[in-house]
């Protein structure tokens, strides 16, 4: 089912470019092999280097998520109030500013209850427990990399009388046994972390009846969270606007990571992002689409001091307004920036 890529994999290289991985490890990757190394040898070399970079990553993937199961719950710039509203109000195209999962089971399914849901990445629950809770579904079905992130969303439930299959399973290999179909697959935070998104999004279009539903509230900018430098100015731009009272004062400005740091930290982090919207398109017809910003208040707000701009002061109150109207201008206007979280409703296509 999976078609040549090869568009869609140049304009993401030429959009968000970064050097290949066996370049971060050796500085003597790009010597030429001796004469007598056959073409089976080099490929057997090669495939080995890859496979044992391959667990590499998914080892330091799996300690980050296991020391830090909160780390998805800390994503700073929705925790002011004024910021969590707008975000809301951009969800619902402006009819309400009701919590965003509330508004899609009440508002958008007005009600409905399915009856097999499958969430891909669940963390530590919060969502597939506020979805038990609201009776989305009679059975839900919940997985996550991280063993810590279970343990605790397992007791979450448990604490609550809510009854939600949670297990272990991993991204980039799951498989949906025994033939089982569903009616919802559901992402939240968890489809920016998958290396072999082909692969996942295949597997959630074969799981899911012919009339089913693919939702998903994701982080689809630039790979890496490493923005343009045009973006990283206006950033700044407006950075320096603040008097260093307002700022967490860490750091002067704002810079992008490296990829060292990135690999240092979760390497699944934004692995694929951009790419996240081509691919689906591919296989599924997207039915809802609500971009919500991110694009400047994302990397920003982390540069301030919150304890001086707290929900409730005036001041406070209005710098937060002025920001995400600002965020809403640039990604109205002509060449401005586009929105790097996004709210889609899918259905599967028809192959």
């Amino acid at each position: 089912m999976v078609r040549d890529y090869g568009q869609i994999f140049q304009e993401a290289y030429f959009i968000n470019p970064h050097p290949p991985l066996e370049s971060l490890t050796s500085d003597d990757q790009s010597q030429e092999l001796p004469p007598q190394h056959s073409s089976a040898q080099t490929l057997s070399s090669q495939k080995s280097s890859e496979s044992t970079q391959l667990e590499s990553e998914k080892l330091q993937e799996q300690v980050y998520w296991e020391e830090n199961p909160l780390a998805a719950t800390a994503s700073q710039w929705v925790s002011h109030p004024i910021v969590e509203q707008k975000i809301h109000q951009r969800i619902s195209a402006g009819e309400t500013d009701k919590y965003w999962l509330n508004w899609l089971v009440e508002d958008y399914f007005s009600g409905k209850t399915f009856d097999q849901l499958i969430s891909l990445g669940c963390g530590i629950g919060n969502h597939e427990i506020a979805l038990a809770s609201l009776n989305f579904a009679r059975q839900i079905d919940a997985f996550d990399f991280s063993k810590s992130s279970l343990e605790i969303a397992q007791k979450n439930a448990t604490d609550l009388g809510l009854k939600i299959n949670f297990y272990q399973d991993d991204f980039n290999q799951f498989t949906l046994s025994n033939g089982k179909k569903y009616d919802i697959a559901f992402c939240s935070g968890s489809l920016h972390h998958v290396k072999e998104l082909e692969r996942f999004l295949e597997t959630v279009h074969q799981s899911l009846h012919p009339d089913g539903y693919f939702v998903i509230n994701e982080y689809v900018g630039d790979n890496y969270c490493i923005y343009h430098q045009q973006r990283v100015e206006l950033i700044n731009r407006l950075y320096r606007c603040f008097d260093t009272i307002l700022t967490s004062q860490k750091w002067q400005k704002f810079a992008n990571p490296t990829i060292h740091q990135v690999y240092a930290t979760d390497p699944s982090e934004a692995v694929r992002s951009r790419l996240i919207l081509p691919f689906i398109e591919y296989f599924f017809e997207i039915e809802l689409y609500r971009p919500f910003g991110g694009g400047i208040l994302h990397p920003l707000y982390p540069l301030l001091n919150h304890q001086r701009l707290p929900s409730g002061s005036p001041e406070a109150e209005t710098i937060m307004r002025l920001l995400l109207e600002f965020e809403d201008i640039l990604m109205e206007i002509p060449g401005g920036i586009k929105s790097d979280f996004c709210l889609c409703v899918m259905r599967p296509k028809k192959f």
